[in-house]
């Protein structure tokens, strides 16, 4: 005699696992929707825009699943297959068009790792593009940094964005990825100091050896922009661009200090001449610049900083005075800047130049502390100046 099937019970029937469910569901909704939301609108690549939908779409699976166990109707399982095949096609077309992190052989820019490390290609932040990440930085940063208004972000992020739209039209700057990865890793307490640099040769590079600019980051990480920016003057004066990471940008002595091993390793692929190396630092970049140039004052013939914080006790002390005596610095930096103020900047500029070290200073009248990327031209073209009256 035939039996009747046992009685099925639904997924998650308990009440504890249904209140387990919609709360996962509400915290995800929290959390993708806006984000997603204000990604579609903002969104400045292709990617970004398939990034947002995607993230729509997780959230529309769990509601259309639901429905459909109560309705068994072929509406609504077409929806739901739909939305699992373009959740599928939007995920393989993201991962397919990832950065390869290798420009090619011919490519005058690479990543350069020392320390075993390695490019993570399908890293959050390389499958997110790295100019949706500043984006969304300049969106979220006013209302949990005192020191960067509203106003500031509106005005700097659209400069910013054409900086980056004219970069991933660069067909070696696109493939070479992101390595902002380093600068979480830092927040989430992982390792981020593996060794990793950018290092930019001139195309043009012929067979003399070239001077270099070693370029340390401020905070927030190494952005991609800034080599982007340094290869305009390298390729316009023939120099080489050696641009470390080190997380988000906190230089203390061991970062610094760290800094040494990778101007050895691009000796070994590129032909620098070590009697013409210079030490740049922008913002938090200038603490490592001080605490490199007090260390190994030797290795460089220069120094420039950017919109800098300086070591004030390196900076102010003997041993870095003696070393400095007689010697080139060049300071560019903001009237308006409210992060790093005038009065510090000159004063450090004073105390300098009381030590008889030959520092040059440029201020820009109106300018804040993100003078770099509103005024990118204009400050590449004062450095070049000021290292051609150096060689």
């Amino acid at each position: 005699m035939p039996t009747s099937p046992p009685n099925s019970k639904p997924f998650c029937s308990s009440w504890l696992c249904r209140l387990f469910v919609l709360g996962l569901y509400g915290g995800l909704f929290l959390l993708v929707g806006p984000l997603s939301a204000w990604l579609l609108i903002h969104a400045q690549t292709a990617i970004g825009t398939m990034l947002a939908t995607l993230g729509l779409l997780s959230l529309l699976l769990p509601f259309f699943w639901f429905i459909q166990q109560r309705s068994k109707t072929v509406f609504v399982r077409g929806l739901l297959g739909l939305t699992i095949l373009a959740m599928g096609a939007l995920s393989t077309a993201v991962l397919l068009q990832a950065p390869s992190g290798n420009p090619g052989e011919n490519s005058p820019v690479q990543h350069r790792f020392v320390d075993g490390g390695q490019y993570g290609r399908f890293s959050l932040t390389n499958l997110v593009p790295e100019s949706e990440q500043v984006n969304l930085g300049f969106t979220l940063m006013p209302y949990v940094d005192p020191l960067l208004t509203v106003e500031q972000s509106r005005r700097v992020s659209p400069i910013t964005m054409g900086i980056y739209r004219e970069m991933e039209q660069d067909p070696n700057f696109h493939k070479l990825g992101s390595a902002m990865n380093l600068a979480y890793d830092e927040l989430w307490g992982r390792p981020f100091d593996i060794g990793h640099y950018y290092l930019y040769v001139p195309q043009n590079a012929g067979a003399a050896p070239l001077p270099a600019i070693v370029f340390l980051h401020g905070s927030a990480g190494n952005f991609k922009a800034y080599t982007w920016l340094w290869s305009k003057l390298a390729e316009s004066d023939g120099y080489v661009i050696i641009a470390p990471s080190y997380g988000f940008g906190n230089w203390d002595e061991a970062g610094a200090a760290s800094v040494l091993q990778f101007i050895e390793d691009a000796k070994q692929v590129a032909n620098i001449d070590e009697n013409r190396l210079y030490l740049a630092g922008l913002s938090n970049g200038g603490l490592g610049v001080s605490y490199l140039a007090n260390l190994a004052p030797k290795q460089f013939r220069g120094l420039i900083f950017l919109s800098p914080v300086m070591a004030t006790e390196i900076v102010d002390s003997a041993a870095f005075k003696a070393a400095w005596g007689n010697r080139p610095v060049l300071v560019i930096s903001g009237e308006a800047d409210n992060r790093i103020p005038l009065t510090y900047v000159e004063q450090r500029i004073a105390a300098m130049q009381q030590a008889n070290i030959e520092v040059i200073s440029i201020i820009y009248p109106n300018e804040d502390h993100f003078l770099v990327f509103s005024q990118p031209q204009s400050v590449m073209q004062n450095v070049s100046v000021w290292l051609k009256a150096q060689d």
